[in-house]
C-alpha cells in the first residue's frame, strides 16, 4: 500500500504528457502510470509492474476505455474485476467530487532507462553474493542510459538566416535520482558524484541527481562510491526517473533561455561580420584596382622622364644653341652687307650715274663675273633658308606647342584626379577608423555579455538559499523543531502508547477465553449472570465449566445440589441483579466497538498513524521504513532541483564564457573576442598602408602640378619658336625674291652695258631698284636675326620647360613608386583582415548560432517526443498522462535463510509477553 502511495505521489510531479480535453464537459481525468521495476543485483530486469491510477474530478458521467496491460492486471480499490476490451480497461460512471480507480498488472514493455551495475572488492571485480561476509574495499559503480535515442531530423538557422536539416539522436529527455543508505560498518566513504549525508542512525545516505539527456546532461551516466566494509554487504538502491519537458519546466527555463540567447547573439555576430567581410573584399578588389593604375602611372611617368631628360631637353638645348649661335650672327651679316650695300647704292650711285656710264664696261664685267652669280646664290640660299623655315622649323615648333599643350592638360588632369585621390584617402581611413571603433564596440558588448553570463551563478544563488530553508525545515525525523521531527513525535507517541492503551482497555472490556482471570468485563459479567440464572433455578446439572472453574465448581455445584430455598425477596433481588448485570453488558459492547473503531482509525491503512507515515515519505523517502525508496519524496526532489540548478548555471556560464574568449585571445584561439583581436590587428594594417599611400598622393600631385607648370612653358616657347620661325621665313623669302631681283637687274645691266648711255634713266630706276632690293634684303636680313633670337631665347625656355619638366617626372616617378609600394599593404591588409579577422568572425558566429541551435533543436524534438510519445500504455482519449519509473537494486546480505528463524524466535518472545501480560492481570486481581 505504501509504495502505491509514494508512486502516485512520483507520478503526481511528472511532466503533463498530453493536455487535452476532458472526457466528459465537467469532469477532468488524470491517468498517472507508475512502473515499479525490481532489478537483479548486476542491474539486470527481474520483474515490472506497472501501477495505473484514473482520478476523476467534477460532476457528470463519463465513459473511458484506458489502455492497460492486462497481463496479470488486478482491481486495487476492492474484490471485483476490472472490466476490459481489446487491451483497454472500461470505465462507465457517474462523477459527482472525485474518484479514483486504480490497477496493477505486470509490464513487458520496453523500458527507458537501462540500469548495470559492478562490484569490485580489493580491485578485484566480483559479484554481488561474493560481497557478503567480507572485508575490504568496495568500490560500487551504477551505470544509467537512456535507452529511448531515436534518429530524427531537426531543423535550425546556421547564422546566414538559411535553416539547416540535419539528422540527430533524439532522446526522450528523463531526469532521475539515485540513492542508497550505507549502514554503519561501511567506513571510509568516498564518491566524486554523490551527495552525502547522514542517516540518524549511523548510516551514510548517498543520493545522485541523474540529467539524462543531451544537450543539458549525458543519455549515459556513471557513478558510484568506495568504502571501506566490514563483514560486508551489498545496499539496497533506488532509482527513481520521470519525463520532462525542458521548454516547460522552470527547472530549465534559464538554459533554454541561453540557448536562445547564444542563437540570437551568432545570427547577429554573422549578419555583421559578413557585411564588414563584404566591404573588406570590395576594398581589396579597388586597391588592387588602384594598384594597376598606379603601375602604369609609374611605368609612364618614367617613359616620360627618360625621354625628357636623354631626348626633350638636350634637343632644345641643341636648338638654342644652334640658333643663337649660328642663325642669328648670319642674318645680322648679311643685313649689316644689305645696308651697306642700300647705302652704297643711294650714296653712290645716283650721284656717280656719270660715273656708271663711265664705267659702264667695268660695271658690265663686274655684273656679270660677280653680282649675277652672287645674286643667283643669294637667292637659291633665300629660297632654302625659307623652305627650311617653313617645311621644318615652324611645322616642328607647331607641333611641339601642341604637345606641351596636351602635355600640360594631361598633367593638369593627372593633378586633379590625385588630389581626388589625396581627398578620398582620409575618408578611406576615416572609414577605416570607423571600423576600428566599431569592433572596440563589439569588444565592449563581448565584455558585458562576459560579465553577464558570469553573474548567473550570483543571480541563482536566492534559488538555492530558499532549497537550503525548505531542506532545513523538512529537516529529519530525529531533528526537534523540523517538520519530519514533529511528524515522527506525533507517529511515536500515538503508536508506542496510544494504541497499546487502546488496545488494552479494548481487551479489559471484551475478551473470551477459557481462563476465568483472562476474561473480560463483559465476559465476567456474563458468568455472574449465568451463575445467577442456576441458583434462581435451584439447577442441579449441566455446570458451565468457563464461568465456573476447575477451582470452584465443585464446591459451587455442592450448594446448588442442596437445592437453596430463597425467601420472595431474596429471589426478587437475585433476579434483578442478574437482569442489571445483563443490561450492563450491552453498554460494555458499545465501550469495546468504540475502542476497536477508535484504534482502526489510528492504524487503519487510511487511519492517522498510516496517514502520518505518508505525510513523511511525501517529505522525505528515507524518513520511515515502510517508505519507498523509489519514490522521491519533497527533500528529495529539492536535492535534485538544487543539483539540477548548479548544473544548469555551471554548465551555461562555462559555455558561453569559453565562447566568448579573454581579452588577450587570437584567431588562432577560436574565439569570439579572438576573431575582434584579429580583425582589430588588420585595420590597423589598411590604415598604416592608407597613411602611406595619401603621403605618395601627395608627392604625385606636387609632380604633376611641376610636370603642368613646365609643359605650359614649353608650350608658350614652342610658340614664340613658331611665330619666330614663320618671321624668319617671310623675311629669307623676301631676300630670294630680292636675290632674284638683283639677279634679273644684274643680267640686265650686264645685258644692257652697252645701252648706258640710252638707259642712264633705266640705270637710275635699277639702281634704285637694286637700293630697294638691297632694302629689303637688310629689313628680311633683320627680322632674320631678330626670329632667330627670338628662337633662340624659345628654344631656351622649352630646353628650361623640358628640363623643369624632367625633374616633375622623376618626382612624379618617385611618388608613384611609393604608391605602387604602398598599395599591395592596403590590398594585402583587406585581404588578411577579410581572412584572419573578418572571415573568422563569421566563421564563429555561424558556429555559435549552429552550436547553440542544434542545442535547442534537441531540446525542442526531445520536448515534442516527451509530450506526445507514451513511454508505457498511454491514457484515455482527451485524459492527462502523467509517468514515473523506479528501479529498485535488492539487498545482498545473506538475510534470507535466517528471516525464518528470526520469525520463530519472534513469536516466542511475543508468546512470553503474553503470558506475562497475563500474569501481570492476575496479580492486580
Amino acid at each position: 500500500m505504501s509504495r502505491r502511495i509514494v508512486a502516485a505521489a512520483v507520478g503526481a510531479v511528472t511532466v503533463v504528457l498530453v493536455a487535452a480535453p476532458t472526457a466528459a464537459a465537467d469532469v477532468e481525468v488524470t491517468n498517472t502510470e507508475t512502473v515499479q521495476v525490481y532489478l537483479n543485483p548486476d542491474g539486470g530486469v527481474d520483474r515490472a509492474r506497472v501501477y495505473d491510477q484514473l482520478d476523476l474530478t467534477g460532476t457528470g458521467s463519463v465513459d473511458l476505455s484506458n489502455p492497460v496491460t492486462t497481463d496479470g492486471l488486478r482491481n486495487l480499490d476492492g474484490f471485483g474485476d476490472t472490466d476490459t476490451e481489446d487491451g483497454e480497461a472500461v470505465l462507465q460512471t457517474d462523477v459527482d467530487g472525485e474518484q479514483r480507480r486504480r490497477t496493477v498488472s505486470d509490464f513487458e514493455g520496453d523500458l527507458p532507462l537501462s540500469v548495470s551495475v559492478e562490484y569490485r572488492l580489493d580491485g578485484e571485480v566480483v559479484d554481488a553474493d561474493e560481497v557478503v561476509g567480507e572485508s575490504g574495499e568496495l568500490e560500487v559503480r551504477y551505470r544509467v542510459v537512456n535507452e529511448t535515442g531515436e534518429r530524427r531530423e531537426i531543423e535550425y538557422d546556421d547564422g546566414t538566416g538559411t535553416t539547416v536539416t540535419a539528422e540527430e539522436e533524439v532522446y526522450v529527455p528523463m531526469v532521475g535520482t539515485m540513492t542508497t543508505t550505507l549502514p554503519s560498518s561501511f567506513t571510509d566513504v568516498r564518491s566524486g558524484e554523490a551527495n552525502m549525508g547522514g542517516d540518524g542512525r549511523g548510516g551514510t545516505r548517498l543520493t545522485y541527481a541523474l540529467t539524462l539527456f543531451p544537450p543539458i546532461g549525458s543519455a549515459e551516466q556513471e557513478f558510484g562510491y568506495t568504502a571501506v566494509i566490514e563483514d560486508g554487504i551489498v545496499p539496497e538502491a533506488t532509482l527513481s526517473a520521470l519525463p520532462v519537458s525542458p521548454l516547460d519546466s522552470p527547472t530549465y527555463a534559464t538554459g533554454v533561455a541561453g540557448y536562445q540567447g547564444g542563437i540570437e547573439s551568432g545570427i547577429e555576430l554573422t549578419a555583421g561580420a559578413q557585411t564588414i567581410d563584404e566591404n573588406l573584399l570590395r576594398l581589396r578588389d579597388g586597391a588592387a584596382d588602384l594598384l594597376g593604375g598606379l603601375i602604369q602611372l609609374r611605368d609612364g611617368a618614367q617613359e616620360l622622364s627618360t625621354g625628357l631628360s636623354d631626348r626633350a631637353a638636350p634637343g632644345a638645348r641643341d636648338l638654342a644653341d644652334g640658333l643663337g649661335g649660328q642663325l642669328a650672327p648670319g642674318a645680322r651679316e648679311l643685313r649689316a652687307g644689305a645696308q651697306e650695300f642700300y647705302q652704297g647704292v643711294n650714296g653712290e650711285l645716283a650721284p656717280g650715274a656719270q660715273r656708271l656710264a663711265d664705267g659702264a664696261g667695268v660695271l658690265a664685267d663686274g655684273l656679270s663675273s660677280r653680282l649675277v652669280p652672287g645674286a643667283g646664290q643669294l637667292a637659291d640660299g633665300g629660297a632654302e633658308l625659307a623652305e627650311g623655315l617653313q617645311g621644318r622649323l615652324a611645322p616642328g615648333a607647331s607641333q611641339l606647342a601642341d604637345g606641351a599643350s596636351d602635355a600640360a592638360a594631361g598633367a593638369g588632369q593627372l593633378a586633379e584626379g590625385l588630389e581626388t585621390a589625396g581627398d578620398r584617402a582620409p575618408e578611406l581611413i576615416g572609414g577605416l577608423e570607423q571600423v576600428g571603433s566599431g569592433l572596440d564596440r563589439v569588444d565592449a558588448g563581448l565584455t558585458r555579455l562576459y560579465d553577464g553570463i558570469g553573474g548567473l551563478p550570483e543571480q541563482a544563488q536566492p534559488l538555492a538559499d530558499g532549497i537550503d530553508r525548505l531542506r532545513a525545515g523538512i529537516g529529519a525525523v530525529d531533528a526537534e523543531g523540523t517538520l519530519l521531527g514533529g511528524l515522527e513525535e506525533i507517529r511515536v507517541g500515538l503508536a508506542e502508547r496510544a494504541v497499546p492503551a487502546l488496545r488494552q482497555m479494548a481487551d479489559g472490556v471484551y475478551h473470551e477465553s477459557d481462563d476465568r482471570d483472562e476474561m473480560g468485563a463483559y465476559q465476567r459479567l456474563g458468568c455472574a449472570v449465568l451463575i445467577l440464572q442456576d441458583l434462581l433455578e435451584r439447577k442441579d446439572s449441566g455446570f458451565d465449566p468457563v464461568c465456573y472453574g476447575d477451582q470452584h465448581g465443585a464446591i459451587t455445584a455442592g450448594r446448588l445440589l442442596i437445592k437453596p430455598e430463597y425467601d420472595l425477596i431474596t429471589e426478587q433481588i437475585l433476579g434483578t441483579l442478574a437482569e442489571e448485570l445483563d443490561n450492563g453488558r450491552g453498554g460494555l459492547l458499545e465501550l469495546h466497538d468504540g475502542l476497536n473503531t477508535l484504534e482502526s482509525a489510528l492504524t487503519s491503512d487510511d487511519g492517522v498513524l498510516r496517514g502520518l507515515v505518508r505525510l513523511q515519505c511525501g517529505l522525505s523517502n528515507r524518513s520511515a521504513d515502510v517508505c519507498d525508496r523509489d519514490e522521491p519524496g519533497l527533500l528529495q526532489g529539492l536535492n535534485l532541483l538544487d543539483e539540477g540548478v548548479g548544473q544548469l548555471v555551471s554548465g551555461v556560464v562555462g559555455s558561453v564564457q569559453g565562447g566568448i574568449g579573454e581579452p588577450d585571445d587570437t584567431p588562432a584561439d577560436e574565439t569570439l573576442r579572438g576573431g575582434v583581436n584579429g580583425l582589430s590587428d588588420g585595420v590597423d594594417q589598411i590604415i598604416a598602408g592608407g597613411n602611406a599611400l595619401v603621403a605618395g598622393l601627395m608627392q604625385l600631385t606636387g609632380g604633376a602640378h611641376q610636370l603642368h607648370d613646365g609643359n605650359l612653358r614649353i608650350s608658350d616657347g614652342a610658340g614664340q619658336l613658331a611665330a619666330g620661325a614663320a618671321e624668319a621665313a617671310d623675311g629669307a623669302g623676301r631676300i630670294a625674291d630680292g636675290a632674284g631681283q638683283l639677279e634679273d637687274g644684274a643680267r640686265e645691266a650686264a645685258d644692257g652695258a652697252g645701252q648706258i648711255s640710252d638707259g642712264a634713266g633705266q640705270l637710275a630706276d635699277g639702281a634704285g631698284a637694286a637700293a630697294d632690293g638691297a632694302g629689303q634684303i637688310a629689313d628680311g636680313a633683320g627680322r632674320l636675326a631678330d626670329g632667330a633670337d627670338e628662337a633662340a631665347v624659345g628654344a631656351g625656355v622649352l630646353a628650361t620647360g623640358l628640363e623643369d619638366a624632367a625633374d616633375g617626372s622623376v618626382q612624379i616617378y618617385d611618388g608613384l613608386l611609393q604608391a605602387t609600394q604602398g598599395a599591395p599593404q592596403l590590398v594585402d591588409g583587406a585581404e588578411r583582415l577579410s581572412a584572419e579577422g573578418t572571415s573568422q568572425l563569421v566563421e564563429a558566429g555561424q558556429t555559435t548560432a549552429a552550436d547553440f541551435g542544434t542545442r535547442y533543436a534537441l531540446l525542442e524534438a526531445g520536448a515534442d517526443r516527451a509530450k506526445n510519445e507514451p513511454l508505457v500504455n498511454g491514457a484515455p482519449d482527451g485524459a492527462t498522462l502523467k509517468t514515473a519509473f523506479t528501479f529498485e537494486i535488492p539487498e545482498v546480505s545473506g538475510e534470507g535463510g535466517r528471516n525464518l528463524t528470526r520469525g520463530v524466535v519472534a513469536l516466542g518472545v511475543f508468546a512470553a509477553a503474553a503470558a506475562a501480560a497475563t500474569f501481570v492481570r492476575s496479580r492486580r486481581t
